[in-house]
């Protein structure tokens, strides 16, 4: 029997090793609590609101500047790292 393409494969073929998956029912020893996932998410949440606030705040950098600071690291002449002008 030939087989399509992967995407054509039934679902029941499929292996996923290594991978996170969304945990299946019954597997309750993945489930993971409203408090243990947001004090997971914490460390993240507080850097977008100090990003956020940095953006309202207007302290932004050009997105050209970083460009040229990327493209000058490992070079002879590496540029200093963009700061905002606020």
């Amino acid at each position: 029997m030939e087989r399509g393409p992967c995407w054509q494969c039934p679902a029941s073929n499929a292996t996923f090793s290594g991978m996170e998956t969304a945990p299946l029912p019954g597997d309750s020893a993945r489930l993971e609590s409203a408090v243990a996932k947001q004090r997971r998410l914490a460390p993240e949440a507080e850097l977008l609101a100090e990003a956020f606030a940095d953006v309202a705040a207007g302290r932004i950098v050009d997105e050209a500047e970083v460009d040229a600071w990327i493209d000058s690291l490992g070079t002879d002449h590496e540029l200093p790292l963009p700061r905002s002008d606020r």
